[in-house]
């Protein structure tokens, strides 16, 4: 065993290397576990890189993960339902005895009908199973913009004035606009009867653990998940100032570089036919603040479909939990296998399936972060690199899925 596991760290090693030099990403960090004992750790290539500056990747450097947010956000919700406070099947009107549905004011007629009428129709089931038809994503910074360029015009003011930071907006001014653009998004791409991989699924589910566990999300996934899970390295940046100056000091490697403005995002609201004047520099790299447009204009860093920054260990240890190991009760065992468990169109509580999680199922995030579980084996493997931290950004599919093979064969 431990030849094999020797030659599979090699060709680990030789695959990643070779990743970096075509500029598939600037760094990775690799860490495999099986039965909670690491098998494999490296870390390679550098955290940032720019023209000023380079910082080397460490195993302790943390990634903004984006999307794999939305396992954080399920376990937070698998342990509500552990501990009897949420149903997964009742429809989110019924979701803390009607709370969610004022939050989102659906109560309210007119206008919020269609808010109303989802909240009625859609459970937390079909949020996290991606199964509620609702539309895959919509720029509500951008959206947010345009109604208040709007109101500025009725009032009198030039359309075009100048709009304050959104990532300064009051702490509680994404609900009272969620509502009104998440009917306008209604409007505009009504729920369909089909399985959409949707980020704003998570948005919602995001709501759901705040309403039933009583505290803002960057406070109840520490308390539901990281803690509970002993996860060290594992949170929402809600103040990154202090990070952002360390790294313009001098490269600081804390946190791994991703993408030089929002480029993609760009192109994505421009094909809309939306405009947005908040965007970060493309001269700079996006580190220590998410990636994600919603997440970060939006929101204010804090979500349930993006904003978490973590570790590969600490990734694993996530990943260690629906793999069968050391779980001490902390979610109903049947819970977690129904998680892990393709309930169709490749789709589990969170979870995918497909040939990227060849013999398992996993979750990516838009950034280059990857973690595969395989419950047979108790394995747990996580893969983050900072795939848009390069010139031209690419689909690492392909080297993900070497790896998740190469662990499969040896293990």
């Amino acid at each position: 065993m431990r030849s094999t596991v020797s030659s599979m760290s090699n060709e680990i090693q030789r695959l990643t290397i070779d990743a970096i030099e075509h500029q598939w990403f600037a760094g990775a960090v690799i860490r495999l576990e099986q039965e909670g004992e690491v098998l494999y750790e490296g870390a390679f290539g550098s955290a940032i890189k720019t023209a000023q500056l380079q910082a080397p990747m460490s195993a302790t450097t943390q990634f903004d993960i984006a999307s794999l947010t939305k396992l954080f956000t399920t376990t937070a919700i698998l342990k509500l339902v552990s501990e009897g406070r949420l149903d997964l099947d009742a429809p989110l009107v019924t979701v803390a005895d009607g709370k969610l549905a004022v939050l989102l004011g659906a109560e309210e007629s007119g206008s919020n009908r269609r808010v109303a009428d989802v909240l009625e129709k859609v459970s937390t089931r079909a949020l996290l199973t991606h199964s509620s038809g609702i539309h895959y994503w919509y720029p509500f910074y951008a959206a947010r913009e345009s109604i208040k360029a709007s109101a500025r015009s009725i009032a009198g003011s030039p359309a075009g004035s100048p709009v304050e930071n959104p990532a300064a907006s009051p702490a509680g001014e994404p609900y009272s606009a969620f509502d009104s653009i998440f009917e306008t998004v209604l409007a505009r791409f009504p729920l369909q009867h089909t399985t959409i991989y949707s980020d704003i699924n998570f948005m919602l589910a995001g709501f759901i653990v705040e309403t039933v566990s009583g505290l803002p999300l960057h406070e109840a996934i520490p308390k539901l998940v990281c803690v509970p899970l002993g996860l060290e390295r594992c949170a929402y940046l809600k103040d990154a100032s202090s990070a952002r100056n360390a790294f313009e000091a001098g490269g600081d490697s804390t946190y791994a570089a991703t993408e030089f403005g929002n480029r993609i995002e760009m192109k994505m609201v421009a094909d809309l036919g939306l405009h947005f004047s908040g965007w970060r520099s493309i001269d700079q790299p996006i580190v220590s603040a998410p990636n994600d447009g919603n997440c970060h204009y939006f929101f204010h860093g804090v979500a349930g479909h993006a904003g978490i920054f973590t570790t590969a260990r600490d990734l694993c240890r996530l990943g260690n939990l629906y793999a069968g190991v050391d779980n001490a009760n902390y979610i109903a065992d049947d819970l977690l296998e129904e998680a892990v468990t393709d309930h169709g169109n490749g789709r589990g509580l969170g979870f995918q399936f497909g040939p990227r999680y060849p013999q398992g199922c996993g979750h990516t995030g838009f950034t280059g972060a990857y973690l595969f579980v395989s419950r047979n084996r108790h394995l747990s493997l996580s893969i983050l690199t900072n795939r848009l931290h390069v010139p031209e950004p690419r689909d690492i599919d392909p080297f993900r899925k070497a790896i998740a093979e190469l662990a499969i064969i040896t293990i």
